[in-house]
């Protein structure tokens, strides 16, 4: 797959999950957990938005992603595992089951932007995809304390 075609849909996934936060969060009977889920949900929307911006340097330095061998089947079907999990939350508050998708989500994806990250030569799209590994990290943190806290209830 191009480079292109997986920065959109790296864009992409960011946005749909994103959506799947926020529709959790109007499910959380916790205000807090609820504001939690939200700010994740911006924060995902910021990784769709350095995604878009990682363009930018495709335009300036196209030769610096040769090396990169990323699954375009991988990102469609989490894509398609996005949206599954989107229709399943429709009218119905799943919160302890849409926590634990969106932890395994968090947790895949944390590995595709780490695994883009060590195949990168230039420093600075080095860092942007360790930037968001490291909040994919965070987010799963976040979860596990959530699932952990649902679970003990």
């Amino acid at each position: 797959m191009n480079i292109e075609k997986f920065l959109d849909l790296g864009a992409e996934v960011e946005t749909q999950i994103s959506a799947i936060y926020e529709k959790v969060a109007s499910f959380a009977v916790d205000e807090s957990a609820a504001k939690q889920l939200l700010k994740i949900s911006r924060e995902e929307l910021n990784h769709a938005n350095s995604l878009k911006m990682g363009k930018n340097y495709l335009k300036e330095a196209p030769d610096l992603f040769m090396s990169m061998n990323m699954s375009e089947a991988e990102l469609k079907a989490g894509l398609a595992e996005i949206a599954n999990i989107h229709s399943k939350l429709q009218g119905k508050a799943l919160l302890l089951s849409a926590l634990k998708w969106l932890l395994d989500l968090e947790k895949r994806f944390e590995k595709v932007h780490l695994g883009v990250s060590l195949s990168i030569a230039d420093i600075r799209l080095k860092q942007l995809f360790q930037a968001l590994s490291k909040g994919d990290q965070k987010h799963i943190a976040i979860l596990t304390g959530m699932i952990s806290g649902s679970e003990k209830k």
